[in-house]
């Protein structure tokens, strides 16, 4: 398989899990996608996503990396933000620079194809 048919792979799946939570109103998962969204539009977390995909591209251990950067980030921006940690929040901005990471790379390999 692909790297390209891969990541879409990964891709179709995330949508289909968030597309079903809406479909079933499933509150668990509107919300976390409701704070992933969110997150999305935080200026600090979005520039540093991106920032350390680029820095990192390459490297052996590249998605390790861009997991411990995910966390710190989200966890400097809580405390910036509002001064407390949730887990739910945490998880969701380290997903939501994740999910930044990802789509900055799916679109690096389709342009480069």
């Amino acid at each position: 398989m692909s790297k390209t048919r891969y990541y879409f792979t990964i891709l179709i799946i995330a949508v289909a899990v968030a597309a079903a939570g809406y479909i079933l109103n499933i509150a668990a998962i509107k919300s976390f996608v409701s704070v992933c969204l969110n997150s999305a539009s935080n200026n600090i977390l979005s520039v540093s996503a991106a920032v350390c995909t680029f820095i990192f591209l390459g490297n052996k251990n590249y998605w390790s990396l861009l997991t411990v950067c995910a966390i710190l980030a989200s966890l400097a921006v809580q405390l910036l933000s509002s001064g407390g940690v949730g887990l739910m929040t945490t998880l969701a901005q380290t997903i939501c620079f994740l999910g930044i990471a990802f789509l900055m790379n799916l679109v690096r390999l389709i342009v480069n194809k």
